[in-house]
């Protein structure tokens, strides 16, 4: 929990924000804020590191071994669009997550972030315009 929901603050939005972009972390990383193994880091200063350079170090171990197998299953998106989408969303959740509450991002800049990686994602492909799941688990 939210240590601004632990000192008695009210419910926010912000706070919601906090707790989705922690939510998106733990989804793409396949970690938990509470593991030990980040060694004095969060886990978002943990993804921040992996993002300058070393993403598939932080991307869940399940998640990358399907990405350096060659993406054995069928799917819509091209591996460097799957990486893309890995890396887009890695980076909703360190906006969505900072820890100063007026910095993160707002309900409404989140679904067009969401939006945005979905159409830059899915290209001219057809299956994405008929109106396919964004984020379909046929490809993770």
């Amino acid at each position: 929990m939210k240590t601004e929901y632990g000192a008695g603050n009210m419910a926010s939005t912000h706070g919601d924000i906090y707790s989705y972009g922690i939510l998106v972390l733990e989804m793409v990383t396949g970690k938990r804020p509470t593991d030990s193994n980040f060694t004095g880091l969060s886990l978002r200063e943990y993804v921040e590191l992996g993002l300058q350079g070393r993403v598939l170090d932080v991307v869940d171990t399940h998640l990358s071994m399907r990405l350096e197998n060659g993406f054995q299953t069928a799917g819509i998106f091209s591996p460097e669009a799957k990486i893309d989408s890995l890396i887009s969303l890695l980076r909703l959740g360190v906006s969505c997550s900072h820890e100063t509450p007026s910095s993160r991002m707002s309900t409404g800049e989140v679904i067009k972030e969401l939006h945005d990686i979905k159409e830059s994602h899915a290209g001219n492909n057809n299956i994405m315009k008929q109106g396919a799941p964004f984020m379909d688990v046929v490809w993770l």
